[in-house]
């Protein structure tokens, strides 16, 4: 009877250790989900201290993913010497974030030395250890752990490498694995579509033609991440008919975005189609969107009339922009091009001693204006 009691007593017991560390976990997420980093590891650290309750591998996957947020490596470093001891390095939950936390810190061996001790490694691991490795500009390494491995059916590990390439000046080895990728059947996603359309220039049009004939196969001109990297390879190749054919095409609630705006006002900006922005502009807030910081530099910029230019300005003062440095240079740029250096003089007087603006980047003479 004895026996049974003891038995009894010690199950109680472990469940309601069991239960707090549950409960303390989730207060853990909680804080760690609402980017409170420091009250996180501050109650980590009172649940390791504690004689009552014992941490598990949720507990410390929780805080090392609190100290990759917050790039604190010194205390993640502390937990990772924790895991070894406990031997809840094993664990994915724990390995993963401490992947996490040395890529952020661009410490390459660390995240060499961290994959090397996970025994089945899944797709986040491998997509950790390529995004490290093409950050800081390790690509042929990359390549090779790449082209070892197992299973390439994630198209996350596809992203890791095309955007990895991409980034680093590799367009033809982004290309390649892009054709690659399909030629395996792993079905593309709106970032492999939008990496690969960023390296299309006028050199490689035709590349980018049969990409965009795909995003339409596959309905992906729903998204607008892929509508915008099609325009802005359109105006970047100066074809100004198929952008606009994109847009058009496009389904309405991705038309009806700022930054899808933002794009086509800049791309014609950026090919003297100033009328056309403008209009462009217009269309915006008749779809009742606010324009943005720079949708107001890019618009400013396309002013040649004074008449126009005290609108737009007119306007931006009225949402409020006058406070944004960017949008004040941008104004002063304006009046100075369409030759009204009184109202550009106006709008220096008002940036205001604190902001820093380098007078030598405008082609016009203050005292002139006087």
């Amino acid at each position: 009877m004895k026996f049974k009691f003891y038995r009894e007593t010690i199950t109680t017991i472990t469940e309601a250790a069991a239960e707090q560390i549950l409960k303390l976990n989730q207060r853990l997420v909680k804080l760690s989900r609402s980017h409170r980093y420091a009250e996180t590891l501050r109650l980590f650290t009172q649940i390791h201290s504690s004689e009552s309750v014992r941490p598990d591998h949720y507990t410390l996957s929780t805080a090392v993913t609190a100290c990759a947020n917050c790039r604190d490596v010194v205390f993640g470093t502390q937990l990772h010497a924790s895991a070894i001891r406990t031997g809840l390095r094993a664990y994915p939950h724990v390995a993963n974030p401490l992947l996490s936390l040395y890529a952020k810190a661009e410490d390459l061996n660390s995240v060499k030395w961290v994959f090397d001790e996970i025994e089945n490694p899944d797709v986040y691991s491998w997509t950790t250890l390529l995004s490290a490795c093409t950050k800081l500009g390790h690509v042929d390494y990359a390549c090779d752990v790449f082209d070892k491995l197992p299973q390439k059916g994630s198209v996350a590990i596809w992203n890791a490498m095309i955007t990895g390439c991409a980034e680093n000046g590799y367009e033809e080895v982004a290309f390649s694995l892009f054709c690659e990728m399909h030629k395996m059947d792993v079905k593309h996603d709106n970032y492999s579509v939008a990496s690969v359309l960023s390296l299309c220039s006028l050199e490689a049009l035709g590349f980018g033609r049969q990409v965009h004939s795909l995003v339409i196969r596959t309905g992906f001109l729903g998204r607008a991440s892929v509508v915008n990297a099609l325009l802005t390879m359109y105006f970047n190749c100066r074809s100004v008919s198929d952008a606009f054919e994109v847009f058009e095409d496009a389904e309405e609630d991705v038309v009806c975005d700022q930054i899808t705006f933002n794009v086509m006002i800049d791309g014609l900006v950026s090919v003297g189609r100033d009328e056309e922005a403008l209009r462009m502009f217009e269309g915006m807030q008749e779809a009742c969107l606010r324009p943005t910081e720079l949708t107001f530099i890019s618009v400013m910029s396309s002013c040649s009339a004074a008449r126009v230019a005290n609108h737009v300005h007119a306007q931006a003062i009225k949402l409020g922009f006058e406070a944004f440095t960017s949008v004040s240079n941008a104004a002063i740029t304006m009046y100075s091009g369409c030759g009204d250096l009184q109202a550009a003089y106006l709008v220096f007087s008002d940036i205001g001693r604190e902001r820093s603006y380098n007078v030598e980047h405008h082609d016009f003479d203050l005292c002139s204006s006087e």
